[in-house]
This record gives structure tokens, C-alpha cells and sequence, in this order.
């Protein structure tokens, strides 16, 4: 019976970002470059990553010198993260929390995502409130989908540039 409620247990946690917008799936470090070759912030920066996994965009963005924040519902994957950011300390946060529900550091000037295509349109209400309340611009790359009625700046390698 213990095994059952283990195993049962165990799928929830892989599947829990399935609900809240994808399951994990990594995104590839050539992509991960891309991605942050076009949000193009000096060092410094703050960056967050919505569903950071295990920390692979974290990690890429703290060797440019971004300060990354990443966002992660599921414990295991935040667990990992934050054993391979332990170099990073510093420059890499690893929030444990659904992003729906969190409030992102005002100094945010870029967000990096791999969402679900089916999330895209809650997302970008999402962000124009993140934006406004935030008093200024706000760069997003999403990887794989659009968001609906908005233009990208640019379409790189699969990877979408908007300006919020």
C-alpha cells in the first residue's frame, strides 16, 4: 500500500507543471543561448526563467553575469536545480512556487519561457500586468509557441522576442 501511495506520489510530482502550464521538458543549450542572445541584457541584469526546471537557463544566464531567477513548482526538479547552481550562488535564485501565483522582482527586464502552447494568451495577461506594474518595458523570449495577437520582434530558431 505504501508503495502505491509512493508511486502515485512520484507521478504527481513529474506531472505537476503539466496543469500549471508543460510538463518538464528541457530546453537545449544552443536554444538556451539563442534565447539569451536575444533578450541581449548587459551583465548585471535581472532575467527570470517561468518553469527553470533543472536550472540549465539559470546556469547560462549567470556565466553572461545576469542575476536569474527561476521559478519551479515541482520539488525535485527545484532540488536539482539548486544543487547545479551552487557555483552560482548569488547570481542564480531558485523560488520554489508557481509563477501564476508570484509576484516577479520588479527589477525584471527579461523573462524566459517554454510554456505550453495552450497557456500563451493567461501568459501574456499575465505580463502586460507584470509590465505595467512594473512601470516599464519588459523583454520575453517563449520558446516554441506565440503569444495570440502579438507581433514578435523576432522569430529566431523556434524562439519568439517580444517587448511587453
Amino acid at each position: 500500500m505504501t508503495l502505491i501511495f509512493l508511486s502515485v506520489g512520484l507521478l504527481a510530482l513529474v506531472f505537476a507543471g503539466f496543469f500549471r502550464g508543460a510538463p518538464y521538458v528541457p530546453t537545449h543549450n544552443r536554444q538556451i543561448g539563442v534565447a539569451l542572445d536575444l533578450l541581449d541584457l548587459p551583465a548585471g541584469s535581472v532575467v527570470v526563467d517561468l518553469g527553470s526546471g533543472d536550472g540549465s537557463f539559470l546556469i547560462a544566464a549567470a556565466k553572461r553575469g545576469l542575476v536569474a531567477h527561476g521559478y519551479e513548482i515541482n520539488p525535485i526538479l527545484c532540488l536539482i536545480a539548486w544543487l547545479r547552481c551552487l557555483k552560482y550562488r548569488g547570481l542564480t535564485h531558485i523560488h520554489l512556487r508557481d509563477f501564476w501565483l508570484s509576484t516577479l522582482p520588479l527589477d525584471t527586464e527579461g523573462i524566459y519561457v517554454f510554456l505550453n502552447g495552450a497557456f500563451m494568451d493567461r501568459l501574456n495577461k499575465k505580463l502586460e500586468g507584470v509590465a505595467k506594474d512594473h512601470k516599464k518595458p519588459i523583454h520575453l523570449v517563449s520558446y516554441g509557441f506565440a503569444l495570440p495577437n502579438k507581433k514578435p520582434i523576432l522569430l529566431k530558431e523556434g524562439l519568439y522576442l517580444y517587448k511587453l
